[in-house]
């Protein structure tokens, strides 16, 4: 039995520079930068007081978490862009993931026990990480199988790839599939004890980088079999070729400097895709702006590629909205969705001085055209996660 096709078919948004896709992509392809002062929560201690924060957001419940309720939003627009009825979602699966779930809600909640007070049992319920899934199977009926993944920050990506698995093994024939996570005090220390974020700002693949910024949001798309899409109408975005996800085993935190993980993923997603390295225009980089991750994956990209490593166009798109954790990887591939729509690759912007071992092109600080029928977006994780996928511009074929 042949595997079926995978399509993309609808997209969904909440991010530090838009609340919507059309938002979203505007301020990529301006190369706006959407970092600034953090006021969730006293970020001043810190080494660096900014980040990524959603803005003008309203919140439909306030008792939910910021990420539920990002995650709902970014949803609703997913299957609206879509076009799924009561009937087609009956039919779909839901495949989220979080690095954090409802974090701020989980301070209250150990706040609350550690002062000895009863802490609202609500709390706790918000700061599961599968509140956001549940919350979206009630809402819309979504009788499919249901996952929540925490893969690091290989989540987003890993959420497209499993969801398509899901879909050709017969499981379903359409799923939810995204990322999403909140800034909050927990989670935002736990991460600066990791040392990797700059005290100035994100600027990937420089020479000069100091490392990265954190933020919040969400991404969803709404992954399907061609033969339902084609079978409903659906207006088709782009196609999933193939995907790959696997683990360094290397260390809890620190990254393998040999690129080994990085490098057997690339080349998975590629195999799975069944297209040869020559074939890509454009990559979506992990590019966290770390010292460490960005010659890595350089070095990876190259060791893959070859030559042909030279003739890609390379973004990283944490240069302008930060590293949103659980949603990186879904708002990159929504970001190489849309390039493959347009022809334009977003900038990395803050690319001031050239590193001779980050030495591809990193389309440096102003957007640009290209023709681009097959990309690459990837995504890697604290604990050697690794997530990559190909997606290829439709054309009707």
């Amino acid at each position: 039995m042949s595997r079926p096709r995978i399509v993309i078919t609808g997209l969904g948004a909440i991010a530090p520079n838009g609340n919507s896709v059309a938002e979203f992509w505007a301020g990529l392809c301006a190369g706006r930068d959407a970092l600034g002062p953090i006021t969730h929560f006293d970020a001043t201690p810190f080494r660096n007081p900014n980040g990524g924060e959603v803005k003008n957001f309203t919140m439909p419940d306030p008792a939910a978490s910021r990420a539920r309720a990002y995650a709902l939003a970014a949803i609703e627009q997913a299957i609206a862009d879509a076009r799924l009825d009561a009937e087609a979602l009956s039919a779909a699966g839901i495949v989220l993931a979080t690095n954090f779930g409802g974090c701020e809600h989980g301070e209250r909640f150990l706040a609350a026990r550690i002062r000895r007070e009863a802490p609202d049992p609500a709390w706790l319920a918000e700061f599961d990480f599968h509140a956001a899934a549940v919350a979206a199977v009630r809402r819309w009926g979504l009788r499919g199988p249901s996952a929540t993944l925490s893969l690091s920050c290989a989540s987003g990506v890993a959420a497209i790839g499993y969801a398509a698995d899901l879909i050709g093994e017969g499981r379903c024939q359409r799923a939810i599939a995204g990322g999403y996570d909140e800034l909050a005090l927990m989670s935002y220390s736990g991460l600066s004890a990791l040392r990797a974020i700059t005290p100035e700002t994100i600027r990937p693949f420089d020479k000069n980088r100091q490392g990265t910024m954190f933020a919040e949001g969400a991404g969803i798309v709404v992954v399907e079999s061609l033969e339902s899409a084609l079978a409903r109408g659906a207006t088709i975005h782009a196609e999933v070729l193939g995907h790959a996800m696997n683990n360094d085993a290397f260390h809890m935190t620190a990254p393998d400097t040999s690129g080994k993980g990085i490098i057997a993923v690339i080349r998975g997603a590629l195999e799975d895709a069944g297209v040869k390295p020559s074939d890509v225009q454009h990559v979506n980089a992990h590019g966290t702006g770390t010292p460490y991750n960005d010659k890595i994956e350089t070095a990876a990209i190259k060791a893959v590629f070859n030559a042909h490593a030279y003739k890609l166009a390379i973004t990283a798109n944490k240069s302008m909205i930060g590293h949103t954790c659980g949603a990186a990887g879904t708002l990159e591939s929504i970001a190489t969705i849309k390039t493959l729509q347009t022809g334009i690759v977003p900038p990395t912007i803050h690319y001031e001085t050239p590193d001779p071992e980050c030495d591809l092109d990193y389309v440096p600080n102003v957007a640009r055209r290209c023709d681009v029928r097959l990309a690459l977006c990837n995504a890697y994780g604290i604990g050697g996660t690794n997530s990559a996928i190909v997606l290829a511009r439709w054309e009707g074929g």
